[in-house]
């Protein structure tokens, strides 16, 4: 005997919709037994509609969700019988005319099965998805199916499910009564899941048919709302998903979770703020609250389940889905311009041979600093280790006194800010994230690079050969054999800097995406700032009808240099702003012609010792022509076949080159009374840079001409690193690992007690030439390095007391200098060993401390010669003035702006405002 079918139709405002709803209906193969009609409250021609279209009955219902009405619906219906179907269709549903008979097929064949959904297609596009079954996480996050998929017939071997939309779905009577019905809890989202769920858990089986097919004009939301903004959906769903997680808990997991609902809320909160979605915090208040106090509803929701229950809740394990899965498609979910466009194919990492460069740049890495594989930290060169600890790292990042008297007073130097963020990466020894840079500088270059390259070319060779070419630099490798860290950080940064800020002005997330590296850069190498004012000069100009991105992209940047830029106009010395920082290390500074060979020195990055050697007589020069004419030659082609494109990057490639120059001119750096020019490699790696840019223009004209050029590109950049590789084995090392004790060990006794100890450093250069410093603790690192310190013209009054002090205790004058000693707070004397030329001073020093009564002598340490004052007042705490703090606010706050643009302002898929879709023509 056929069973009886009812369809229930439930509309609400639906006019527009429901004459097309209502034709479906009659135009079906297999017709239902008997229309019911609900009109929840309609204020347009809903009613009259219904009461037109042949209805058994029509159901006059003040406004209520979708679930509701279908509950007064069936509650019409004539008595039930055994066997009785309903069929649950929404005013905007417009199943297709075989659509109830290949519902019927199915549970006639499957008898186990109580409840059978269709595909629900979109009504705007009848052959993509708006869903094909439902279901849900371990933790109860629900999902949509299929959702924004083309449907090709890929979907037709899908059978069991979680759930079903509630619109369009076929239930068996009694299964339908015996559980409740839908959960009056549930308005929209989430009521066909639920229903589903209660099935499943009752013994019943819940499976959708392929050959079944309902359009529908939007989401369960849409049925009362024409509009949905996103916010909106957020707390509708949040609300759905919490009910849903308190009704499904076990007794203790829900005192577990109703306690937890509150700084759920907070954290959610914080990820909308991230995701820019401001207006979803209030939803997602408003839906937490709500559940909070709806207890009572969560109470009858579990009892209905408890009623009808016969299975265990881990039988649905196996239709759940992981999480994983549920990011994967949530993020392909969204614009549908986005979803119909074609994907740009990219050469992948691996594919394009990316991972076989990386591999060379680890081996280049620990080549060139074998000595490091077992360092904790490290020193030589330009670099100092960082403090033991992330509180002491961080501190420095404030502004106020810069150096251990007090003479040198401003702002904390940019690139403190970058080592505090670097020293954190490993917080139980912030040294150590130094030296894992150092190692895997070159391989951190490949992958920057190859990303980079990949950005400006659609090859499928090119990337690789960028990213050897930047990982294999000259510079890069001549910066980590000098421990020149802040160069080697703006190396790194460089290609997502410059590529970044000339695609700035497309969208504000590439802006935020932007300005950090740029920000890097800036701080790392100050000697390119006047580059960076031309790239966002050109940044803005290319991007003229959104100018306004680029220049917010450089805030960040502005906000890390102004403070230093300013003090140093102020002083009188603004081309201070540019000195390198970190220790200064002096270097034979380069050529004019030298620096157009993209060189970072005068040695052309060791080549010209390496030629010196292997072939006297021949010009390095010459050499260096040869292995940088590959790439120039590319990057000539770039010019000459795409010149509207090439601009920008010759112009930066000129500015790289101005750099290189005026750096090498530039002495305004001093370390022991010798004058230290700024390093010219960072202009050298701007102009390795934008050659790479020009070559990467060149092939993107015919990627098939340009593979063996592109190997031989690679083989120069092989070739130009075998110098800086060949000196780290024939030379000793430059930068080494750091000893455990930097200070002797009495005075790192006295330092746990009171860090602020002071240590008078004695350093014999000559017979005459003696250099005094002040250390402060555990002794200096390379956080508290400052440029204003080391770019001033003379020493302060403070310092020159000191040092007259200093003369005096090495001389054997009898000169009473406790008070100067104590005003400092100044415990101990270090001489530190005898240089050659030097050893007469050295004595006389010994001889003279070792006479004053005021001085304990402890003895010879690894350090040196050491005395101990006989008494010594405390270390005067170092001040803070008031507006450090709110200096490194203001500069954490513009970064942490670029971050929060540079997130996706809609995460994993979540859309924007939605409306009824607009219906499609009659099913063919």
């Amino acid at each position: 005997m056929h069973p009886r079918v009812f369809a229930v139709l439930a509309a609400s405002n639906g006019a527009e919709y429901l004459l097309a709803t209502l034709d479906a209906i009659a135009a079906q193969r297999a017709a239902p037994d008997a229309l019911v009609a609900v009109d929840g409250g309609s204020k347009d021609a809903t009613l009259r509609l219904l009461e037109e279209s042949g209805a058994r009955s029509v159901v006059i219902a003040p406004r209520l969700p979708f679930g509701q009405l279908v509950a007064r619906g069936v509650a019409a219906l004539p008595p039930a019988r055994a066997g009785d179907w309903l069929w649950l269709l929404a005013h905007d549903a417009a199943p297709h005319p075989r659509a109830l008979g290949a519902l019927l097929s199915h549970v006639e064949v499957h008898e186990s099965v109580a409840l059978v959904g269709p595909k629900i297609m979109r009504a705007d596009e009848p052959d993509r998805f708006a869903e094909f079954g439902q279901s849900m996480t371990r933790f109860g996050r629900s999902l949509l199916l299929r959702e924004g998929e083309l449907d090709q017939g890929q979907r037709d071997d899908d059978s069991d499910t979680l759930g079903v939309a509630e619109t369009g779905m076929l239930v068996r009577r009694d299964v339908f009564e015996a559980l409740g019905g839908f959960d009056p809890a549930l308005h929209s989202i989430d009521a066909g899941l639920d229903l589903g769920v209660r099935a499943r858990l009752a013994g019943h089986r819940v499976a959708l048919e392929p050959r079944a097919r309902a359009r529908r004009a939007g989401g369960p939301e849409h049925f009362a709302l024409r509009a949905v903004s996103d916010a909106q959906r957020v707390g509708i769903a949040r609300r759905a998903q919490l009910h849903r997680r308190l009704a499904y808990a076990s007794p203790v997991a829900l005192v577990l979770h109703w306690l937890l609902l509150l700084p759920l809320a907070v954290l959610r909160s914080v990820g909308h703020l991230l995701a820019k979605r401001p207006a979803a915090v209030l939803s997602e208040w408003r839906a937490t609250l709500a559940v909070l106090v709806s207890m009572a509803a969560v109470a009858r929701a579990r009892r209905r389940i408890a009623r009808s229950r016969t299975e265990r809740w881990s039988a649905l394990r196996g239709l759940r889905v992981p999480w994983r899965a549920m990011r994967l498609q949530r993020r392909a979910i969204g614009d549908p311009e986005r979803m119909r466009a074609v994907p740009v194919e990219r050469v992948g990492f691996v594919e394009g041979a990316g991972l076989w460069v990386t591999a060379l740049a680890i081996v280049v890495g620990i080549v060139v600093s074998p000595q490091l594989i077992t360092a904790g930290a490290a020193t030589g060169g330009a670099l100092l280790p960082l403090p033991g600890s992330i509180g002491d790292l961080w501190s420095s990042t404030l502004g106020g006194q810069r150096d251990a008297l007090g003479a040198v007073d401003g702002a904390a130097d940019p690139f403190a800010l970058v080592l505090a963020v670097l020293g954190s990466l490993t917080p139980w020894r912030p040294s150590t994230a130094i030296v894992l840079l150092l190692l895997l500088a070159p391989a951190i270059a490949s992958i920057v690079g190859f990303f980079a390259a990949r950005r400006l070319t659609g090859s499928r060779w090119a990337p690789a050969v960028a990213a050897a070419v930047w990982a294999l630099s000259p510079t890069l490798l001549l910066a980590v054999t000098e421990g020149r860290i802040g160069a080697v950080v703006a190396h790194l940064a460089l290609p997502l800097a410059v590529t970044g800020m000339l695609r700035a002005h497309r969208s504000w997330r590439a802006a935020g995406a932007a300005a950090i590296p740029f920000a890097i850069v800036v701080a790392s190498a100050p000697v390119l700032v006047p580059a960076m004012v031309l790239l966002v000069a050109l940044a803005a100009s290319l991007g003229w009808r959104s100018p306004l991105r680029p220049l917010v992209a450089a805030l960040p940047a502005v906000a890390l240099i102004a403070p230093i830029a300013v003090e140093r106009w102020r002083g009188g010395a603004p081309l201070a702003t540019l000195a390198d920082p970190g220790v200064p290390f002096g270097s034979e500074p380069p050529t004019a012609l030298e620096a157009a060979l993209a060189a970072p020195d005068g040695t052309l990055a060791t080549l010209e010792t390496a030629v010196s050697a292997l072939a006297p007589g021949v010009a390095a020069g010459w050499i260096a022509l040869v292995m940088l004419a590959p790439l120039a030659l590319a990057a000539l082609a770039g010019i000459v076949l795409r010149p509207a494109r090439a601009w920008p990057a010759v112009l930066l490639l000129l500015a790289g080159y101005g750099t290189a120059v005026l750096a090498s001119r530039l002495s305004i750096s001093t370390l022991e009374a010798e004058a230290i020019a700024v390093w010219a490699g960072p202009g050298a790696s701007l102009m390795l840079l934008s050659l790479v840019m020009l070559a990467a223009i060149a092939v993107d004209v015919d990627d098939r001409v340009g593979a063996v050029p592109g190997g031989v590109v690679a083989l120069a950049a092989v070739a130009a690193s075998l110098p800086v590789v060949a000196s780290s084995f024939l030379a000793p090392a430059t930068v080494v690992p750091a000893p455990e004790r930097r200070m002797p060990a009495f005075v790192e006794a006295a330092a746990a007690e009171d860090p602020g100890v002071g240590t008078l450093v004695l350093r014999p250069l000559a017979e005459d030439v003696l250099r005094v410093e002040v250390e402060r603790g555990r002794g200096e690192t390379l956080d508290r390095v400052s440029t204003a310190r080391h770019t001033r013209e003379s020493a302060g009054a403070v310092e020159a007391e000191l040092a007259q002090a200093a003369v005096d205790l090495a001389s054997g004058a009898d000169v009473d200098v406790s008070a100067l000693l104590d005003e400092h707070g100044v415990r101990f004397v270090l001489v530190e060993q005898e240089r050659e030329g030097a050893a007469g001073l050295h004595d006389r020093a010994q001889r003279s401390l070792d006479a004053r009564g005021d001085l304990q002598a402890i003895g010879e340490t690894e350090a040196g010669l050491l005395w101990q004052r006989t008494e010594a007042a405390p270390a005067p705490p170092a001040p803070v003035p008031a507006w450090a703090g709110w200096l490194l606010a203001a500069q954490l706050a513009a970064i942490a702006g670029a971050i929060v643009a540079a997130l996706p302002s809609l995460r994993r898929g979540a859309r924007v405002r939605t409306k009824r879709l607009e219906g499609a023509e009659a099913w063919q």
